[in-house]
């Protein structure tokens, strides 16, 4: 014990170090339910562990210790040996509902990557290279499902900072690197007079197609397949363009590149939005866009998360004249850069 530390204070300490050393276990069984679609199973009538394992087909001891690690976790609640799902499970967890987030975790991919990051930091290269358009199209397809449910809500307030649909009303958007499309989805809900240009490989766009079409705003977008680091922005086209947690796989080379071509593609007046995993420029919080920054070390060749303060510095040298933030209600604001 360190001197002047008292028991309860090492006792503390102690505690919380077991607990981070534990802390890999709530995704892992989280990971298991989905894989199993034990949730879905819970939601089509099946509610005691012998049931589920049976539905499930697995081992009924396992299912049994998983589904009670799900009590704990308050994703099910249980009472004389039977299971119910909670109204966060029944949302986001059961397949059949529309706002399904667990795409993403019924893939290995998140998993195999971080079990490798002793040697990533070691070699200083990625287990994988999601940037890559074969990596990117087979990855993307399925995380932008969990995606879209996660950030439809930031979208709708970075449409309202933007004015979308109020103050400004006809806006010319281009989303790069749109995924399910849900940032221009978003513009276009608000703004009737809008159109949208969704930029992203060719495989992503079919399901940004897909949802366009599911919010009914399919009409005012239009599509353009391609590589963002290559593709045609034009010239003084558009009115918005929006990065979507683009930048943080870019890395600084490529996002200053995009920033200077996002500029020349803008209008006068014209906006660049940016949301993305932002730390404190000491880069000491908050904790997900530090731990996000891993996750770029593990999966993208120059990936990293930025400060406030890169992001000014990069998008005055690409010639926007003023950057402004805005609250969206999520870990970091959302950036505003304006076009002279």
């Amino acid at each position: 014990m360190a001197e002047g530390q008292s028991p309860s204070r090492a006792m503390d300490a102690r505690e919380r170090l077991q607990q981070l050393t534990f802390s890999f276990a709530p995704t892992r069984v989280l990971m298991t339910a989905l894989q199993l679609d034990l949730f879905s199973h819970i939601a089509a009538g099946h509610r005691t562990a012998a049931d589920i394992a049976r539905a499930a087909g697995a081992n009924e001891r396992g299912t049994r210790m998983v589904l009670d690690a799900l009590a704990g976790l308050e994703l099910l609640t249980k009472g004389g040996g039977q299971y119910e799902l909670t109204p966060v499970a029944r949302q986001y967890l059961a397949r059949g509902s529309s706002d399904y987030m667990g795409s993403m975790l019924e893939s290995e991919r998140l998993w195999e990557a971080w079990a490798h990051l002793t040697e990533v930091v070691k070699s200083g290269k990625p287990f994988r290279n999601v940037t890559e358009q074969k990596d990117a199209e087979d990855f993307f397809k399925i995380l932008v499902r969990s995606l879209h449910v996660t950030n439809r809500p930031l979208a709708q307030r970075a449409t309202e900072a933007l004015g979308a649909g109020t103050t400004r009303r006809g806006l010319r958007v281009l989303d790069i690197g749109c995924g399910s499309g849900v940032w221009g989805i978003s513009i276009a809900e608000a703004d009737e007079e809008a159109r949208v240009t969704a930029l992203d490989f060719p495989k992503v766009l079919e399901i940004t197609r897909e949802y366009a079409g599911r919010h009914k705003v399919a009409g005012r977008f239009e599509y353009l397949p391609g590589d963002l680091r290559e593709a045609d922005l034009g010239e003084n086209r558009y009115d918005v363009a929006v990065l979507g947690n683009i930048a943080h796989s870019e890395g600084e080379r490529s996002s200053r590149a995009l920033f200077r071509r996002i500029h020349r593609a803008l209008r006068p007046g014209g906006r660049l939005a940016i949301a993305d995993m932002i730390p404190n420029d000491e880069r000491t919080g908050p904790p997900f866009a530090l731990i996000f920054a891993i996750n770029m070390l593990l999966n993208t060749e120059e990936g990293d998360t930025f400060t406030l303060a890169e992001y000014k510095a990069w998008l005055t040298e690409a010639g926007f004249a003023r950057v402004e933030t805005a609250d969206i209600g999520s870990h970091s604001p959302l950036l505003i850069a304006h076009r002279a």
